[in-house]
């Protein structure tokens, strides 16, 4: 069995993933920024604040 590779073929498979890259990183871009918006306690101390 050959594989024959066009240039319609390559256009093709480049602007698919063209999109499922565009689709990914607008997914992922809208997911930043949704941190809870109060967060228990702090992870690091405040300076010169004790340490429990």
């Amino acid at each position: 069995m050959t594989v024959k590779c066009s240039l319609s073929l390559l256009l093709r498979l480049a602007f698919w993933l063209w999109v499922i890259a565009l689709v990914i990183g607008l997914a992922l871009g809208g997911a930043q920024g949704t941190a809870p918006a109060n967060p228990g306690s702090p992870a690091v101390a405040t300076y010169g604040k004790e340490v429990d």
